[in-house]
């Protein structure tokens, strides 16, 4: 099972509608078993795919139940069926509780989500688990990569992003200590035919940062397809952010990531 954070210190930077397009597509193009994991507070991820449900007064166990050690150990019994393929352990506003906590008292479990990992990993029943990051280095951002194989970063060219981007690769290399084999590439998303664009590449790659060939182009369908609650290759397959998308996931699945520098 592969596990892969999607993370950037900078907000708005598309991580939650690259791990949902992620998912989709490992699933509908390559026939794979897909654990999602939420770990930001806003809990965008699980309102995309389970808007019904309520994370904070529901029953369903949630990624601060796991960190906190609140639930039955079995890792499948704690997961939410969302779409075929794919599953879900939803956010909630108790991921902002346990900031605090770790803040108030110096209580935090970060290595729960990694047992979590590891049980799921040793049933061999899931082939990718994707966790949906916060910006920040939070509890659940810890975990997430104290978790993963490999981080991907979306970007976007500018100089807040990029800054963010710095910013996750000095946590990485603190992880690494741990984890050694910790893996992390930047995805250029939102990107057009602009001087900017490329400049902001450039700027990457002489900061050492390894930067998927891929990029992402920006279109309203994005941001349509999250209103329709809809992954890009259902809404508009023919967009160029779902081909980009594609095309993406196909090198992801080929490369991989790419160890960071240290």
């Amino acid at each position: 099972m592969r596990t892969i954070a999607i993370m950037n210190n900078k907000g708005g930077v598309g991580k939650t509608v690259t791990a949902i397009n992620l998912a989709d597509i490992l699933v509908r193009d390559h026939r794979k078993r897909v654990v999602l994991v939420d770990c930001d507070g806003q809990a965008n991820l699980t309102r995309f795919f389970a808007p019904c449900m309520d994370a904070d007064m529901g029953e369903a166990i949630t990624t601060a139940d796991i960190l906190t050690g609140n639930c039955e150990p079995l890792w499948r019994d704690n997961l939410l069926p969302v779409r075929e393929g794919i599953q879900l352990l939803p956010g909630c506003s108790g991921l902002y509780d346990l900031d605090v906590d770790a803040i108030k008292d110096g209580v935090s479990a970060p290595e729960n989500l990694q047992q979590f990992t590891a049980a799921a990993r040793a049933d061999d029943e899931m082939d990718f688990m994707i966790f949906d990051c916060p910006p920040g280095y939070t509890v659940a951002s810890v975990a997430a990569l104290l978790a993963a194989d490999e981080v991907v970063i979306p970007v976007t060219a500018d100089a807040f992003s990029i800054s963010g981007v710095m910013a996750v690769l000095k946590q990485v290399r603190t992880i690494q200590r741990a984890r050694p084999g910790l893996r992390a590439t930047a995805l250029l998303i939102q990107t057009r035919r602009a001087d900017v664009v490329t400049a902001g590449e450039n700027m990457l790659r002489e900061m050492g940062v390894p930067v998927f060939s891929s990029r992402i182009r920006r279109t309203d369908k994005v941001p349509e397809s999250t209103l329709s609650l809809c992954p890009l290759a259902e809404y508009s397959p023919g967009s160029a952010a779902a081909r980009d998308y594609r095309v993406w996931v196909g090198e992801l699945l080929k490369m991989g990531g790419v160890i960071c520098g240290r």
